[in-house]
C-alpha cells in the first residue's frame, strides 16, 4: 500500500472563499487517518483534494512517490465510498460492485473471483443478485465498501459513510470498517464531523477548523494533550468545562482564582503557569475529572468547591450532571449511584492533576 503526502496544500475559490489553509499533511502506509471537523472546516475539500476531484490552488499531493496534482482521478489508483453510496439502482449488487473492474478491461473470471472475495469479506454474499431498493441502509454502505474493495487500489477515502445511517447501525459498521482495515491492512482516510467517530476508528486524527489543520496525533494523544482551546471542546463528549480566572501566588503555592473561588495548582504543572501570575488564564476541566466528595473522602481542602445541582440527566451507565460553579454552568460526568436531587448544595472536587489551562488572547494550550 502507498503513502499519501499534501505538502502546503490550499484550496481557494475564485470568490476568495478558502476551504484549505496552506495543510502539510503525511499518511503512512497501511494506516487509518481520520480527518474531523464541524461543518465547512474544509475536511472534505482536503479529502476531494487527494482523489484528483478537487484541484489543490496551491501545494503538492503525492500518492506514493509519484506526484499526483495534474493526474485525474482515475488515474490516481484510490477508491472513494461516498456519503450517498452512489449505487446505479437498476444494477444487481453484483453489477454495482463489478462496473469499475469492467470498465477497465479485466476479465470476467477475474471480475467475478474478485466480487466474490469482497463479498465474503463483508458479508454480503447472498444480496449478490438484489438491487440497491431492495437492500437495507447498511447493506447498501456495504456493498458500496465492497466495490471500492474490489479495486485493490492504493489508497481508500471515506467521505463520511456513516452519516446517513441510524445511531445503532453508525456504531455496527464503524465497527467492521476497522475490522477491514486491519483485516486488508490498507491506507485509509476516512472523513466525518462525529468526533466519537474519530476517536474510535483512527489510529491518529487529523483535527480541523475553518480550513487548517489544528491539531495531528494519536487519539489519546488528542484527548489528554490538546493543543488549543478549540480542539479541547470538540474532542470529548460532553464537551470539555471552560471557567475564565487568572493565576494567583499565595506564598510558595500558586492557585487558579476565579473570584468566587480558589483552586490549587499541582506543582508538575506550576513551572510553565507561573510566567502567568497576576495575568488571565483560561482554565479547562473534563466532566470525568469533577466529582462529588461524598464518593472521595480524601480529596485535598484547596481543591474542593460548593456548586448547586441545576439538572440531573441519567443515561444508565453514568449521569450528568448540570452544575452550577460560582459564576459558571459546568457539566460533571459521575457515576450511576451519584445522583442529587436538583437545586442540592454539592461539595465538587476538581481532579487539578488532569486539569488544562489555555491563554485566553491566543487560546493555545499553557499545559
Amino acid at each position: 500500500m502507498a503513502h499519501v503526502a499534501l505538502r502546503n496544500v490550499s484550496k481557494v475559490y475564485p470568490a476568495g472563499v478558502r476551504a484549505v489553509s496552506d495543510a502539510t499533511l503525511s499518511v503512512e502506509s497501511r494506516e487509518f487517518l481520520v480527518i474531523v471537523g464541524p461543518s465547512g472546516c474544509g475536511k472534505s475539500t482536503l479529502l476531494r483534494i487527494i482523489a484528483g476531484l478537487e484541484e489543490a490552488t496551491h501545494g503538492e499531493v503525492w500518492i506514493g512517490d509519484k506526484l499526483v496534482n495534474h493526474v485525474p482521478p482515475k488515474d490516481r489508483d484510490i477508491a472513494m465510498v461516498f456519503q450517498n453510496y452512489a449505487l446505479y439502482p437498476h444494477m444487481t449488487v453484483f453489477d454495482n460492485m463489478s462496473f469499475g473492474l469492467r470498465l477497465r478491461g479485466y476479465a470476467t473470471r477475474e471480475i467475478a473471483q474478485r466480487v466474490r472475495e469482497a463479498a465474503t469479506v463483508l458479508g454480503i454474499e447472498p444480496l449478490l443478485r438484489r438491487k440497491p431498493r431492495e437492500l437495507s441502509g447498511g447493506e447498501r454502505q456495504r456493498v458500496a465498501v465492497g466495490r471500492a474493495i474490489v479495486r485493490k487500489p492504493f489508497v481508500f477515502l471515506f467521505d463520511e459513510p456513516l452519516s446517513n445511517l441510524d445511531a445503532k447501525m453508525r456504531v455496527q459498521m464503524r465497527t467492521e470498517i476497522r475490522k477491514l482495515h486491519l483485516r486488508l491492512q490498507a491506507t485509509m482516510v476516512y472523513v466525518t464531523h462525529d468526533q466519537t467517530e474519530a476517536m474510535t476508528m483512527g489510529d491518529r486524527i487529523v483535527v480541523m477548523n475553518k480550513a487548517v489543520i489544528q491539531q495531528v496525533a494519536d487519539p489519546l494523544t488528542i484527548y489528554e494533550h490538546p493543543v488549543n482551546r478549540f480542539v479541547a471542546s470538540f474532542i470529548g463528549s460532553p464537551p470539555m468545562n471552560f471557567i475564565p480566572g487568572a493565576i494567583l501566588r499565595i506564598g510558595e503555592e500558586l492557585f487558579f482564582n476565579e473570584g468566587t473561588f480558589r483552586l490549587r495548582i499541582v506543582d508538575e504543572m506550576a513551572a510553565p503557569l507561573a510566567a502567568y501570575e497576576g495575568r488571565a488564564v483560561l482554565f479547562g476541566v473534563r466532566p470525568e475529572d469533577l466529582y462529588d466528595k461524598l464518593f472521595i473522602t480524601d480529596a485535598p481542602t484547596d481543591c474542593i468547591v460548593s456548586s448547586t445541582v441545576e439538572l440531573v440527566e441519567p443515561l444508565g451507565a453514568e449521569v450528568y450532571l448540570h452544575l452550577r460553579v460560582g459564576r459558571h454552568a459546568i457539566t460533571a460526568r459521575v457515576g450511576p449511584h451519584d445522583r442529587p436531587e436538583v437545586n442540592q448544595d454539592i461539595d465538587l472536587v476538581f481532579d487539578m492533576g488532569k486539569a488544562h489551562f489555555f491563554d485566553p488572547v491566543t487560546e493555545q494550550a499553557i499545559v
